[in-house]
């Protein structure tokens, strides 16, 4: 059996291809970088256009050596009614489309991969797995908000989470290498950031809310802001809610703050130089990944493992070290010579002081994690 694992985003999409015992055999991206369009696969990389840049299922077909039995689609919202992989009939993707507002970077992306998809394979079962599964264990006192409770009852306005796949092969793979802990924060930091609190295998509570933009500062998405500034600005400055929605979700965060880059690496290396805004906006970034650990550590009565995963959390020794400088008060603390010039780790990586809780850096792949979800489907 032979399964294509795919994550698409807005601007990207990667893809791995896994054997029967679920070793990676193949792996891709097609990305945009400078208004050029990529096709990397398997290390080698090529220029391409936009037409096969706007249709890459061709480019993975014409690159896939093996017949495919099964793929599987990362799908980011799936509301209240799909919590576990499902075959993506017409019908599916018609509801799950229902839920594109909720999230407007990743659902639309992905589903029209898969009806791509689903043209040029028809005879392949394409299944989703979804983002918001993993956090239907957050109980109803913390997924509520402090609406009528008619909003969720008619609306089903709620926190659903987020990076639920991610948080899942995270958590499995600790078990592996620490087994036993009953408290644990997964940081997943990268363009998309979100905290998640995980007790005894379940997670119970997560920064992101109703949609990915709630939450932690990110690349370019605002986080946690008051509704009234949203209000005022409609009203008195005669921003439209489009208006707004577009620039908290692509013009904020960390970009919108330095007015430099939504790129932490290259924050850093100008906040190296002076430059104060770069500066502010990684300071602005780090306080609140410490807020929402604080505040997780009490939901949780105390953490033994916090994690750091995606592609900040991976691949910046000096955000790990300046987001640990204020935790020593939870116990924990890391390592300098364990953590200084680890960047880009690959590798499940142990980055606390003997005396500490536990801190780890472990390697996400949500590509093995979905495949692992749709191997034994049928």
């Amino acid at each position: 059996m032979t399964i294509l694992a795919v994550n698409a985003g807005s601007e990207t999409m990667k893809f791995k291809i896994f054997d029967k015992e679920l070793n990676s055999v193949s792996k891709g991206k097609i990305f945009t970088n400078n208004g050029k369009y990529f096709f990397r696969i398997n290390g080698e990389e090529i220029e391409t256009g936009q037409k096969e840049y706007d249709n890459p299922m061709n480019l993975i077909r014409c690159s896939i050596q093996a017949k495919i039995d099964k793929v599987g689609f990362r799908i980011v919202h799936g509301g209240e009614k799909y919590l576990d992989p499902i075959l993506l009939t017409d019908r599916v993707v018609s509801e799950i489309e229902e839920l594109n507002d909720l999230a407007p970077l990743h659902n639309p992306p992905a589903l029209k991969r898969v009806k791509e998809f689903k043209e040029q394979f028809p005879s392949v079962p394409v299944y989703g797995v979804f983002d918001t599964a993993f956090h239907k264990s957050i109980p109803k006192k913390a997924y509520l908000y402090g609406l009528p409770y008619d909003f969720y009852e008619k609306y089903r306005i709620r926190k659903y989470g987020f990076h639920g796949i991610s948080n899942r092969f995270v958590l499995d793979e600790l078990n592996i290498i620490e087994p036993g802990h009953s408290r644990v924060i997964v940081c997943h930091l990268g363009g998309g950031s979100s905290i998640t609190a995980i007790k005894d295998g379940r997670s119970i509570d997560t920064s992101m809310g109703f949609t990915p933009l709630d939450g932690l500062m990110m690349a370019t998405r605002s986080g946690d802001v008051d509704d009234g500034v949203v209000f005022h600005l409609n009203r008195k400055f005669r921003l439209s809610l489009d208006m707004i929605a577009d620039i908290e979700n692509n013009n904020s965060g960390l970009l919108g703050i330095s007015e430099i880059s939504d790129d932490m690496r290259v924050l850093l290396t100008e906040e190296g130089k002076g430059n104060i805004r770069a500066k502010l906006a990684i300071e602005m970034y780090i306080y609140r990944v410490q807020k929402y650990i604080g505040s997780f550590t009490t939901a949780l009565g105390g953490v033994d493992v916090l994690v750091f995963t995606a592609g900040i959390g991976e691949g910046s020794d000096i955000i790990r070290k300046r987001i640990c400088e204020n935790l020593s008060l939870f116990g924990i603390e890391i390592s300098d010579s364990l953590n200084e010039g680890k960047k880009n780790v690959r590798e499940n990586l142990k980055i606390s002081k003997n005396i500490s809780k536990s801190v780890w850096v472990i390697p996400t792949d949500e590509e093995l994690q979905i495949a692992r979800e749709i191997s034994t489907l049928e």
